[in-house]
């Protein structure tokens, strides 16, 4: 019975899919075939009668898969593998590695193929990661700091999928005259507008990061107080229904709001 042979790699796009380029060039077998992300979180589970591969990443392997997807599969597929790529799900490298296996047999009519688990699986990645990208376009608070000598908008967001990229663009359309950084304190990564031009992200070194986590809340209040004002004053206490606003906006979002700074509604 043939082992199964297991890729190792870094929770890194390039890690990623530099392990799918090592995988399907090994021609050793998709169904023996399984990749695995080391998150630091989760815990490793060695198997017995497997054979393990550590992967190094490398981005002329990572570009050659991404280039390929595109041509050979379709753009979509190309959005879906790096939506995933970003995302916190354990199993993600494995899914994109058998959703690419079907890409190149199905082409383009792969991501409407949901009848197959790896595809579904990709789907339910995918969704899930567009819906908290959703939300943060939603629920995002800005406020304005001083930066440099420059007055510009800063929001804080702690996502636990990669969608900075999502939220960035979406303000850039529309506080387009605007300076405004917006800080991932999760991925330790920030995006940063210039007035007129393209945002860009760049990961944080750890002083860095400390600057930004004490400009939160170090802007003017003025805007913030009447947000909150008005917040309160159009609740009604009869009417409250906690279990509706959880539902509605989860206590995960709330962390970095304007109008939750000291109001919290009752979580019993």
């Amino acid at each position: 019975m043939k082992q199964m042979r297991v890729y190792r790699c870094e929770d890194t796009p390039e890690g990623i899919f530099t392990a799918v380029y090592d995988a399907g060039k090994s021609a050793y077998g998709h169904d023996h075939i399984r990749l695995e992300v080391i998150m630091p979180e989760a815990e490793q589970n060695y198997t017995l009668f497997s054979e393990y591969v550590d992967v190094q990443p490398d981005s002329e392997k990572m570009q050659k898969v991404l280039r390929t997807v595109r041509s050979r599969i379709s753009e979509t597929a190309y959005e879906y593998i790096m939506t995933a790529a970003g995302s916190r799900q354990p199993d993600k490298a494995d899914v994109i590695y058998h959703f690419i296996v079907y890409g190149f047999a199905l082409g383009r009519k792969v991501t409407e193929a949901l009848h197959v688990p790896w595809v579904q699986r990709m789907f339910e990645i995918y969704r899930r990661s567009r819906n908290e990208a959703h939300y943060y376009l939603e629920f995002i608070r800005f406020e304005e700091i001083s930066w440099q000598g420059q007055a510009v908008l800063y929001a804080v967001i702690e996502p636990e999928n990669e969608v900075i990229d999502t939220v960035a663009s979406h303000f850039t359309d529309r506080l387009n005259p605007e300076w405004f950084i917006i800080y991932d304190k999760t991925h330790h990564k920030a995006a940063f507008h210039n007035p007129g031009r393209r945002w860009y992200q760049r990961m944080l070194e750890p002083d860095e990061c400390i600057l930004l986590d004490r400009l939160e809340h170090s802007g003017e209040r003025e805007y913030a107080d009447l947000w909150k004002a008005f917040f309160e004053s159009i609740a009604i206490p009869e009417r409250e229904n906690a279990d509706l606003q959880r539902t509605n906006l989860p206590l995960h979002y709330r962390k970095h709001m304007t109008e939750f700074e000291s109001h919290r509604i009752s979580q019993n």
